[in-house]
């Protein structure tokens, strides 16, 4: 079952809405100080704590409870990230073109979520394709997709100035 998603960012902020047919459904929230990112997905919380202040991966928690449910590694050389679900599932998130304005998360046999900036001046937006049949599942993929790419952005952002 495909479902599409979009997103927008308006300029300064650092919420990343993620809206089903023009209704937010969920959204991305990074700190202005703050190393910890909260991920909310048609009611279920999540929280992306980074490892250490050294370290740029992140562990991901269900927020409720404070359950720990997998890991991000983001690697230092390329414009992918690896991510494990303390079930055993393993993705990998990669950009897939130059501008990288086009990526996917893959698990071994498919492509899973696919997730395309289309548009970028006062606003960023896209959209967000998923290919997963398990409702929460699929919406703590399309968060995870929505946070490595915006940890790569802002990245890329510091890396220039």
């Amino acid at each position: 079952m495909r479902n599409t998603f979009n997103y927008i960012k308006k300029a300064l902020d650092n919420k990343i809405g993620i809206l089903e047919r023009e209704t937010e459904v969920g959204y991305v929230q990074f700190g202005n100080f703050k190393t910890d990112v909260a991920g909310v997905f048609k009611d279920k919380k999540y929280l992306f704590k980074k490892k250490s202040f050294w370290n740029s991966d992140y562990e991901i928690y269900r927020d409720d409870n404070q359950q720990l449910i997998g890991e991000v590694v983001f690697s230092n050389w390329k414009q992918k990230a690896e991510i494990t679900l303390i079930n055993g599932e393993k993705f990998v998130m990669q950009s897939k073109n130059f501008w990288s304005t086009k990526w996917s998360l893959d698990d071994t046999n498919r492509d899973v979520v696919d997730f395309e900036q289309t548009k970028y001046f006062w606003t960023d937006e896209g959209t967000i394709t998923a290919n997963v049949h398990d409702n929460e599942k699929m919406g703590l993929l399309v968060l995870l997709s929505t946070f490595v790419n915006f940890v790569y952005r802002r990245r890329s952002a510091a890396a220039a100035s």
